[in-house]
């Protein structure tokens, strides 16, 4: 699997390949979470997954490792998340979707060593989130006002509180569907960005920069699932 910091412009149409061949079944997994009544009570995708994160013992902590954004640690048979409070809290908000699928649907990670079902499961799991977080992205995109491709770029990510890649491969994913070529070059022409100032333009183009800064939280959360496992 490739996780979406490894995803670079050379290999997204693999994990693109990659996502059509899991997404009946992670979609249905999806649709199956967004219809429990019980759990979508919260408006705001990024604030229910952590939400639901807290009620298996979330750890949250700032660590200064820009490629280590969370990890599940099992302790005597309980299964608790921790999240990389010093990425930006976009990378966190993708994250703990990333992680909730592993807590909820994975039934090889956390009992199986066989290195290539471990790698769909991690892929799987990227998928999930992006679902969880950015839905049908396309529609929104193509409705935004006129202005240039990366300002639009940095709309979605505010909108959809997303982290830069991960809005493009979905951007990708709908563009491939919709064979829109146009749209599929800007894409792989600006895949592989990297800003130093990305708070700065968000900005000027009068966007919220705390979903592009860290938060550095550090807190501990007891649960009852956490207790039992």
């Amino acid at each position: 699997c490739i996780r979406d910091r490894l995803i670079t412009a050379e290999n997204i149409d693999m994990v693109i390949k990659k996502n059509s061949e899991i997404k009946e079944e992670v979609l249905s997994q999806a649709i199956k979470l967004r219809s429990n009544p019980e759990i979508m009570q919260v408006a705001s995708p990024p604030q229910l997954a952590l939400l639901i994160l807290k009620g298996f013992g979330l750890i949250q902590m700032p660590i200064e490792d820009k490629y280590w954004s969370g990890a599940i640690f099992v302790k005597d048979g309980k299964y608790i998340p921790v999240l990389n409070t010093a990425l930006p809290r976009a990378n966190q908000y993708f994250t703990a979707w990333h992680e909730i699928y592993h807590l909820i649907y994975d039934v090889v990670s956390f009992s199986h060593i066989i290195e290539t079902e471990t790698i769909m499961e991690e892929r799987k799991a990227e998928y999930f989130a992006s679902l969880m977080l950015l839905g049908n992205l396309l529609p929104y995109y193509t409705e935004l006002p006129e202005m240039d491709f990366l300002s639009k770029i940095f709309h979605c990510m505010d909108t959809f509180s997303a982290p830069y890649k991960a809005v493009l491969i979905a951007l990708y994913e709908g563009a491939v569907q919709n064979e829109n070529q146009k749209l599929m070059s800007l894409i792989k022409e600006n895949f592989d960005n990297s800003f130093s100032d990305l708070a700065d333009r968000f900005r000027k183009l009068g966007l919220d920069d705390n979903l592009v800064r860290p938060s550095y939280v550090c807190l501990l959360y007891t649960s009852d699932a956490a207790d039992d496992g």
